[in-house]
């Protein structure tokens, strides 16, 4: 045996037991979140919780005095039906269900870290163990008793906090990437809603409306005629195997993504009879039709599997985003839902499907939608796809950390440079990007470069007075360093951006540079080395936060920008001085400053905009 290490019984290491008895009539609208299997494992993915349970405080804080709470760094494990599921409690308040879970008081263990036991139950020899002492023949069940008289081989408790924080690096750095697809995810609805429900797309000004508020050219069409075709999966069972291919089906598909985790393989025969009838090619748009109706992903693997228990959709060109996005609107999924048949498993036929008609744009703006989408969905299929190989490597490394045949008592970065098993193709985005030494003139030239990537074209070319706007609310959320940002007329407003270099150094570096569009509006546009910028950002900031600034702002007029930019340095007053935030005490504020009192003879400064824009920035920004 390894030095140091040691066989123990989980039972000797710490309390295992379950949670009191909740009833069906103890459950309220809101309250205190209450999770069963279901909500442990959506929190194991790092999914939002799809259905939300409650129970009241006062029922809480009885259950806490009488028989104690989940503490921090405690484990809840799954114990029927999905079993073996970990969740590592945290800060937030909730209670769980019992029977179905199992409480492991593991937190405050003084020999045993929480996470390396949370990363030893994930390993195939914790698996292993978990179904050596399963019960029940046609539903298998973990019991407590058996639970503690699982033997681990433990080594000492700094060996076992350097092999979680090793593995909990890459499941940071794939907690990252869900983060920043999210943020993409949601920039795409943002402007499909803008575009299509609210009808402010391209050139909206200048369109010409029908009687009905419709545009011209849009027209009632069949989702089939937005497609080269559209099938279902296959109907047979094929028999699972060791070895072969995936079969996926419609509990796969989870939020864009796909679960191979936990499909199963089935042989190449079975695969490629399939693939003659069902085969998918990328672009492919996979729709979950039996049971949770709505869940879809897009085929962009590099790898072939089949599919069963779901519709595909097969966009014609130039078709694809505006499809996934359209059936990923919660608009759709709720009309779709409410022609779904079935009283105990909801269903949606394939003749259904193809039948579906809704209002439809024009091809030509379908086409620009799936234009301006293609970086988005671009960049969500790279980070699954780096979120997969992280996720390859770190089971790779699982085993061998936890037999003891890796030495870590060097650094984890030393470490990771000398396994013979690391992260290929795969560039590895840091939570916190190293911050290396530059002017703040010159980093303030590169976020200008970035934002002008992101919120400029040849046709819209970024203004002055909206970069600024934006470059204030970025350093809000993303540092707080709004210290040269002066109570100007247009809003807060940093003069030096102009007159202090940074503009001429991200000219003169050519990141950007200046433009005039057609329609004679002035600004800045990227340049040829505007990949340089990108680099040199991360090195300064998060990506995630020019995300968030990207997916929050990029349909704000210049008006709502100076709104909440002015809106929001009033609200820090406030806050320093233990005030209300209400719009009269904004008001006052705008008021009281010479260049600012001008603001209130506008439209977009009323008390009614105030005050959504304080509602609305309590929900994006903190405040002391």
């Amino acid at each position: 045996m390894r030095e140091g290490w040691k066989d123990v019984k989980l039972g000797e290491l710490f309390k295992i037991g379950s949670s009191k008895r909740i009833y069906l009539s103890d459950y309220v609208d809101k309250g205190i979140p209450f999770y069963r299997s279901k909500e442990i494992i959506e929190n194991y993915k790092g999914e939002d919780i799809s259905n939300e349970l409650f129970i009241t405080n006062e029922k809480y804080e009885i259950i806490k005095d009488k028989y104690g709470i989940p503490n921090e760094n405690d484990i809840i494990l799954t114990s029927v039906g999905t079993i073996g599921i970990p969740f590592i409690v945290d800060k937030r308040k909730f209670y769980f269900k019992d029977g179905n879970l199992i409480w492991l008081h593991c937190g405050n263990s003084k020999i045993l870290d929480s996470k390396y036991l949370y990363y030893f139950i994930s390993s195939n020899n914790g698996k292993a163990k978990l179904d050596s002492i399963l019960i029940g023949s046609s539903q298998k069940a973990l019991t407590i008793e058996g639970l503690k008289k699982i033997v681990i081989n433990l080594p000492p408790t700094e060996t076992q906090r350097k092999i979680a924080s090793i593995l909990s690096g890459y499941d940071d750095l794939i907690e990252n990437n869900l983060k920043r697809i999210k943020l993409l995810e949601e920039m795409a609805q943002q402007t499909y809603e803008e575009w299509f429900v609210r009808m402010r797309f391209p050139s909206y000004e200048t369109a010409v409306f029908d009687e009905n508020g419709l545009p011209e050219g849009w027209e009632k069409l069949k989702l089939g005629d937005l497609c080269e075709k559209i099938f279902d999966g296959t109907h047979d069972s094929p028999k699972q195997t060791e070895s072969g291919f995936k079969l996926i089906t419609g509990k796969h598909l989870q939020k864009g993504k796909v679960d191979f985790e936990t499909a199963y393989n089935i042989s190449e025969e079975d695969h490629f009879k399939i693939k003659k009838r069902s085969g998918l090619v990328k672009n492919d748009i996979m729709y979950s039709n039996i049971g949770t109706i709505g869940n879809l992903s897009m085929v962009y693997e590099d790898f072939e599997y089949s599919c069963k228990n779901m519709i595909v959709f097969r966009p014609k060109k130039n078709f694809e985003y505006f499809i996934y996005t359209y059936l990923f609107n919660e608009n759709t999924k709720n009309k779709i839902l409410g022609e779904a048949s079935g009283s105990t498993q909801k269903f949606i036929s394939l003749g259904y499907i193809r039948n579906y008609d809704d209002i439809f744009p024009t091809i030509e703006l379908i086409s620009k939608f799936n234009e301006y989408c293609n970086s988005i969905y671009k960049s969500i299929n790279n980070l699954n796809t780096q979120n997969q190989r992280l996720s390859e490597a770190r089971d790779i490394l699982l085993p061998r950390l936890m037999m003891g045949m890796i030495d870590v008592s060097g650094s984890s970065a030393q470490l990771v440079e000398s396994l013979e098993t690391k992260p290929t193709e795969t560039k590895i985005i840091p939570l916190e990007q190293p911050k290396k030494e530059a002017s703040k003139e010159f980093k303030e030239a590169v976020l200008i470069a970035c934002l002008t990537e992101r919120f400029g074209s040849e046709k819209f070319p970024l203004g002055r007075k909206r970069y600024t706007k934006l470059s204030y609310l970025f350093h809000r959320y993303s540092d707080n360093k709004i210290q040269d940002y002066l109570r100007k007329a247009a809003g807060p407003y940093n003069p030096k951006t102009k007159y202090g270099g940074p503009e001429k150094i991200a000219i003169n570096n050519k990141y950007i540079q200046n433009w005039k569009s057609d329609n004679k509006l002035t600004g800045f546009v990227s340049a040829e080395k505007i990949e340089d910028a990108k680099t040199y950002f991360s090195n300064y900031w998060q990506i995630s936060n020019l995300d968030w600034l990207t997916a929050e702002f990029k349909f704000k007029s210049n008006d709502e920008l100076e709104l909440l930019a002015t809106v929001d340095n009033s609200l820090l007053e406030l806050s320093k001085k233990n005030l209300e935030f209400t719009s009269s005490n904004v008001l006052d504020i705008i008021k009281s400053e010479k260049e600012w009192e001008a603001k209130l003879e506008r439209t977009i400064f009323s008390d009614a905009n105030v005050e959504r824009a304080i509602g609305f920035l309590r929900g994006v920004l903190e405040y002391g």
